[in-house]
């Protein structure tokens, strides 16, 4: 029997798994590092991606005041005068500190020509500065829109109720004569009515801006304004106003929602004659205009003065208030116009028998 000394061997083996222990920590180590070194280039190229295309603008700085970084938005955003103040602000916020020792961040909000307003944060960092910069300009007008549309209301709702109170306060009074005291009834008849018309036009508008797609189908746009024109018919005629319609031969489908399309016709020709005088003439013309139908509403009434027009479509403006309206007419017949992919044109002369001429087009089926 041959007797085997196992310490030479033992230590062999202890060596060799020594060796492949060290040999496998080494391998994994390395694979993590390359592994880690990988992801970190891939985040880092990610992250410049994302912050190149953000809707914000982004600037870093070192300490000397040199700018390491920006993004697009921030290029776009920091031009002229903004850059300017923006240098001014990060020279002067380098070593500004709060009482228990924090470095102090610094805002400002910057009012600039053309309605554009600029916001920028500014982060003192122990080797620079971070930058964040904000385009307000959007949310300023609709801010300032906002407000002078709750300013319009006020004075909408304002004078009829001043006159319905008033009224109240007359049919008060004891012994008033059977005439003065139909009259106020009147008065408050119409006022309260007035009141009605307009919060409802506040609902219509209010549901066409929040309203799903449209219902849209193919109609014969001649056969929807002749039904329209007709019922103005009459009125026009009370007035010895003449209205007429005219529409080019093999006029095709226009693809709309019937229901709302009328709205935008009767409002229009509501302008039309309601501001009209005596004698005015109404023309509607329809037009074949691939691919679309061309909607031409033009009147020779007295017109709207230039400085009026801008603003002639929006929410409970009225050029004239010596003639009953809620002013809600034309922004509903723009929004309207709008949903179905087009835009209202108003363009208006007070010289001349040109008057107003409103206009619009219409998809047709097909494309055609």
């Amino acid at each position: 029997m041959i007797a085997l000394n196992l310490k030479p061997i033992l230590f062999l083996s202890l060596l060799l798994l020594g060796l492949l222990i060290v040999g496998a920590v080494t391998a994994v180590s390395r694979y993590r590092r390359q592994k880690q070194t990988g992801l970190a280039v891939i985040t880092s190229a990610n992250l410049r991606q994302q912050l190149e295309a953000a809707p914000f603008g982004l600037l870093i700085f070192d300490h000397k005041q040199t700018l390491l970084y920006q993004n697009q938005a921030a290029n776009r955003l920091l031009t002229g005068e903004p850059l300017a103040v923006l240098l001014q602000d990060v020279a002067q916020a380098d070593g500004r500190t709060t009482a228990d020792g924090r470095t102090m961040a610094h805002t400002r909000t910057l009012t600039l020509p053309e309605e554009q307003t600029l916001s920028w944060w500014l982060c003192p960092l122990e080797n620079g500065a971070l930058v964040w910069v904000e385009d307000l300009s959007a949310q300023r007008r609709l801010e300032k829109s906002t407000q002078l549309f709750l300013n319009s209301l006020s004075h909408e709702l304002r004078t009829p109720l001043t006159a319905v109170l008033a009224h109240i306060e007359l049919l008060r009074a004891p012994d008033l004569p059977d005439a003065i005291r139909e009259n106020s009834l009147n008065q408050i008849h119409q006022e309260t009515n007035r009141m009605a018309r307009l919060v409802q036009d506040l609902l219509t508008l209010s549901r066409l801006e929040t309203a799903g797609p449209l219902a849209a189908r193919p109609i014969d746009l001649a056969l929807l304004v002749e039904s329209v024109v007709s019922d103005f018919i009459l009125i026009a005629e009370e007035k010895e106003m003449l209205v007429s319609l005219q529409v080019e031969s093999a006029l095709p489908p226009v693809l709309a929602d019937p229901d709302r399309l009328r709205q935008v016709f009767i409002n229009v020709l509501d302008n039309a004659v309601k501001y009209g005088r005596a004698a005015d003439k109404i023309t509607i013309q329809l037009t074949h205009t691939p691919p679309h139908v061309s909607v031409l509403i033009q009147d020779s009434g007295p017109g709207i003065p230039a400085h009026h027009l801008p603003q002639i479509a929006s929410p409970l403006y009225r050029a004239r208030t010596d003639v009953p309206g809620s002013g809600l007419g034309l922004a509903i017949a723009a929004e309207i116009v709008r949903q179905h992919g087009g835009d209202l044109q108003i363009s208006s002369s007070t010289e001349g028998e040109t008057g107003t001429a409103v206009t619009f087009r219409l998809p047709t089926q097909m494309g055609e």
